[in-house]
């Protein structure tokens, strides 16, 4: 996990920079989608929950031993196990340690833009357009290329429909899929795309280094959602050179909906969204 040892290094570099304190960890939520990491000043961040999770019993066991201490030396000792089932816990705290560096103020100080809402300003006419970790970007693309092509690791079955009359025919419709796989499976394909953007999960499950460095035809490479609000000055070096993400607007009034038992929920209705691009 030597990439997010390089965003801790990178935060506690920006702590010191701007004179701030580490906030100190206060709570963790394990969630059916999110693992939620809180501080004492009620901020809270979000990691996608991958399939490779641990039961409820060891992250209670992991948290008890955490709360009270700063996230950078949080996130030190769980790096310092190794262990691939503790990355989403890793990613969600990475983010909170990260969550002050990203206001408009202290992103423009870095060379950073900060733009509210999703807009995606770029051209999508005539381009051909790969989606990694099929969600936000449906409406926005759907007709707007030359070629869409979606990517998910979820089987078809959660994700398409089908009906029968005069044949199959298969929907959502006009979108290429490439189901059920990492998409770097499809890699010769990835190659010839010319706008890439991927799920922030992809950072969770460690793929997103690989698919940019396939990506790397692409004149638009992205990332977006909760789980990639870590350190953008590290993910522009890396290559990426458009980011989407949220924060919550407030810790409990999001918790009482997304812990209440109606599992669906407008998730972005809770959060402020921004874009993020180099100046």
């Amino acid at each position: 996990m030597n990439d997010l040892k390089t965003v801790l290094d990178i935060n506690r570099a920006h702590y010191k920079k701007f004179g701030l304190s580490v906030p100190i960890f206060d709570e963790l939520i394990v969630g059916f989608r999110w693992i939620m990491s809180a501080d004492t000043q009620k901020r809270m961040s979000l990691a996608f929950r991958a399939e490779r999770t641990m039961p409820p019993e060891r992250y209670e066991e992991i948290a008890r031993n955490l709360y009270g201490k700063p996230l950078d030396e949080c996130i030190e000792s769980l790096l310092v196990k190794g262990d691939p089932q503790l990355r989403n816990l890793i990613v969600s705290l990475s983010n909170l340690m990260s969550k002050p560096f990203n206001s408009s103020e202290l992103l423009a100080k870095r060379g950073i833009m900060r733009t509210e809402g999703l807009t995606f300003p770029y051209k999508t006419e005539g381009k051909k357009i790969g989606l990694i970790g099929f969600g936000v970007y449906i409406s926005r693309f759907f007709n707007n290329c030359a070629e869409f092509h979606a990517f998910d690791l979820r089987a078809p079955e959660q994700i398409l429909s089908y009906r029968f009359k005069d044949g199959t025919h298969r929907y959502p419709s006009g979108i290429h899929w490439h189901l059920g796989q990492n998409a770097l499976e499809f890699s010769d394909l990835l190659k010839t795309l010319d706008i890439v953007i991927m799920s922030g999960s992809t950072v969770v499950n460690n793929s997103y280094t690989e698919l940019l460095k396939t990506s790397k035809r692409a004149e638009i490479k992205g990332i977006y959602g909760p789980s990639c609000e870590l350190c953008p000055d590290y993910l522009f070096d890396l290559g990426f050179n458009y980011i989407f993400s949220t924060t919550l607007k407030d810790k409990e009034t999001y918790l009482q909906t997304s812990l209440g038992p109606d599992p669906v929920y407008r998730e972005f209705d809770y959060m402020n969204l921004y874009e993020l691009a180099k100046e």
